[in-house]
């Protein structure tokens, strides 16, 4: 039985101290998402498993990374996108010639996102996502993919 008690609390303490070890990571959220990491520094205290989700939920392809560093890389660059879209959306954009990157579903956020097969860039991820069929073309959507703007 005591040696049972000892098992638990070294148990206990391991929990603790991965959960010190992400930042901004709650403890009743088990994946970890872009809203989570307030600075480029968070990025490189995640792991592995974390870096993959936080690019699958946004539908960037890691296929081919095989380093750690090259998912740091990836995650990253998503993180500095996401930022500067949010800049744009809180300057608030007047309705004029500059609606030309808005999401045409939302008109909210910066489009960055393209529809595959048809390959229409319309939307932005998060209604990407959503989307069955192409609202240009209604052609079925097999998956949208966040792209990156040079």
């Amino acid at each position: 039985m005591k040696g049972q008690t000892e098992t638990s609390s070294v148990s206990n303490e391991e929990e603790e101290s991965a959960e010190e070890q992400t930042p901004g990571l709650s403890r009743k959220r088990a994946r970890a998402s872009l809203s989570d990491i307030s600075s480029l520094e968070d990025i490189e205290a995640l792991s592995v498993r974390q870096l993959k989700e936080i690019l699958a939920c946004n539908f960037v392809n890691y296929s081919g990374c095989c380093e750690k560093w090259e998912l740091v890389e990836k995650v990253s660059r998503l993180y500095r996108e996401s930022e500067e879209n949010h800049k744009t959306q809180g300057e608030k954009v007047q309705l004029n010639d500059n609606d030309d990157n808005l999401c045409r579903i939302c008109m909210d956020a910066v489009i960055d996102c393209v529809l595959l097969e048809c390959g229409h860039m319309v939307t932005c991820t998060k209604c990407g996502k959503r989307m069955s069929e192409c609202p240009i073309c209604r052609q079925y959507v097999v998956r949208a993919v966040h792209v990156f703007k040079s």
